[in-house]
């Protein structure tokens, strides 16, 4: 899945000219048949992202089939992982001038909720812009695999615990009584939250503690078909 974003990606890029005449004629009809559009308007160029914004193809199902059949939402994969195409420099503090710099940087695979960012159409393919502080967090070296995954700012990922069956007195518990997990061992944990001075703010949470967290709190996610969930230390009640 990686090699494939990452080539995706490729499309974006011009290669450098060769100092051969033959590869330079090629290369310069390249850039001319180069076009941009955002949302089916011409560009005199590529985009800049400002601030923490990210521009992100998404890895997702097409919408049609190679024959033209529209397919349903139900049978459609919904988007997790994303690709950054371009990445903004980061957010100024509005107090100190500080330059926060972007936690993502272009080429990065990221983990993304259902629901976040603005949809574009970006050169005839979809994309999402999204602000960085919403990125769950990044798969380091491009692989979607658990051992890889690395939260970004104060989130967690919590490997969910098996909810109770019965009661301490042995008395079991009917299906519909049963809750969704709100605790589970922590598998990575984020550098932080980001100071006005710049300086990072440790979770206070490590690997391989165990927490509890808010019921509402968190985003569920599919890692290696493994249900997790992504949570804020913020969120987190209390650890062991």
């Amino acid at each position: 899945m990686a090699a494939t974003l990452a080539y995706a990606a490729l499309s974006y890029q011009v290669g450098a000219p060769s100092t051969r005449g033959t590869a330079i004629r090629a290369t310069s009809a390249a850039m001319q048949e180069q076009q941009y559009k955002l949302n089916n308007y011409m560009l005199p160029g590529p985009l800049t992202p400002l601030a923490d914004q990210i521009l992100v193809k998404q890895s997702k199902m097409a919408d049609v089939t190679s024959g033209g059949l529209f397919m349903p939402a139900d049978s459609t994969e919904k988007p997790s992982e994303g690709l950054v195409v371009l990445a903004g420099p980061g957010t100024t503090h509005p107090e100190t001038g500080k330059l926060i710099p972007n936690p993502c940087k272009e080429g990065d695979l990221i983990l993304l909720s259902e629901y976040v960012g603005e949809k574009v159409d970006y050169c005839g393919d979809k994309h999402a812009f999204v602000s960085a502080s919403e990125v769950l967090g990044v798969f380091d070296g491009g692989s979607p695999v658990v051992g890889s995954f690395k939260p970004l700012q104060d989130r967690v990922l919590v490997k969910l615990q098996d909810a109770a069956t019965e009661t301490s007195s042995g008395i079991a518990l009917a299906s519909e009584s049963t809750d969704e997990p709100t605790q589970g061992e922590v598998i990575a944990v984020g550098e932080g939250l980001v100071t006005s001075q710049g300086d990072l703010v440790p979770p206070g949470i490590t690997v391989g503690e165990s927490v509890i967290y808010g019921k509402y709190t968190g985003t569920m996610v599919f890692i290696g078909g493994v249900e997790y969930k992504v949570v804020s230390a913020s969120d987190c009640l209390a650890k062991w």
